[in-house]
């Protein structure tokens, strides 16, 4: 009898700490997400591969959640205040969070955010900013114990320009004024991003020292994210980005150049690259029906 009280103490002991283990390891995000400003905005990104330890529960994942939509918001604040209609569409903000961390801590806090920012609409009649969402999830972030390092970026309408803030598990915010990185596979790239594009100071960045073409942010973001997922194995699926302006945002779904080649390392033939293309249609199709682009030619 001891031997078996004994044996069902180490079962249950066990059986304890392997659900502690499955807890802290719920589905998490490692991933690569990126935020970048240019010369009238931000464009911001993220692959799309969500996992538990290792094995990927999910291909398509959306990392960009967005908590301050201009069209959304504009309808909100005017039809509460129709007399005041015109100045509600004078100036709207535009807000994105780039979620990495646990899947359930981030989903939860973008949800609580964007509810607290629609009551502070409907009650006060404003227009939420970038700046207030950095500084509600610094608020919950400090309060709660909560999985999750966060990218807030968008078009800051009082500012009149691109805002980035990271925001650490702890809740610390820092507003960088070039471009912002997070995730596992951004260990991968650090270098990559501070060759191709590190002002000297960046306290005096101006608007002369960013880029200037959303194209080129564009570049900027998807080449980056294509090297992470080379190498970061929790990193993966497609590219989804955003171009951030103050009309608004527009979505963008690239394939990253190195899927398009075999073990060879030559290119895949047209067939597949089609293939490929219609797979992303199918299932990836854009969160809100916006300009979609897939990218899907090989570069030389």
């Amino acid at each position: 009898m001891r031997a078996a009280s004994a044996f069902l103490a180490s079962f249950v002991l066990h059986e304890a700490s392997f659900t502690r283990a499955l807890r802290q390891d719920e589905v998490s995000m490692g991933t690569t997400i990126l935020a970048v400003r240019y010369n009238g905005g931000v464009v911001v990104g993220a692959d799309t591969r969500t996992s538990v330890q290792g094995y990927v529960s999910n291909r398509y994942a959306a990392k960009l959640t967005f908590v301050l939509d201009r069209d959304v918001d504009n309808f909100i604040v005017s039809s509460k205040n129709s007399s005041n209609s015109a100045a509600a569409e004078e100036g709207a903000s535009t807000c994105v969070i780039c979620r990495s961390g646990s899947a359930a801590d981030t989903q939860h806090l973008a949800s609580v955010v964007r509810n607290e920012i629609v009551g502070r609409q409907l009650l006060y009649r404003i227009h939420g900013t970038v700046t207030h969402v950095a500084a509600l999830l610094r608020y919950i972030l400090v309060n709660n114990e909560l999985s999750a390092s966060l990218i807030c970026a968008g078009y800051d309408h009082e500012l009149g320009r691109g805002v980035i803030y990271s925001i650490t598990p702890g809740g610390t915010v820092f507003e960088e004024k070039v471009w912002a990185a997070g995730g596992s596979g951004s260990t991968y790239i650090l270098g990559h991003l501070d060759s191709q594009y590190h002002p000297k100071d960046d306290d005096k960045c101006d608007e002369g020292m960013m880029l200037q073409s959303e194209e080129e942010a564009l570049e900027f973001v998807s080449k980056a994210i294509g090297l992470a997922m080379e190498r970061d194995g929790s990193s993966g699926g497609f590219i989804r980005m955003y171009v951030i302006d103050r009309f608004g945002k527009r979505f963008v779904s690239m394939m990253p150049n190195n899927n398009l080649r075999n073990n060879a390392g030559t290119i895949l033939d047209e067939d597949i690259i089609q293939s490929a293309a219609a797979q992303l249609r199918n299932f990836a199709p854009a969160i809100s029906p916006v300009k979609a682009t897939n990218n899907l030619s090989p570069k030389n």
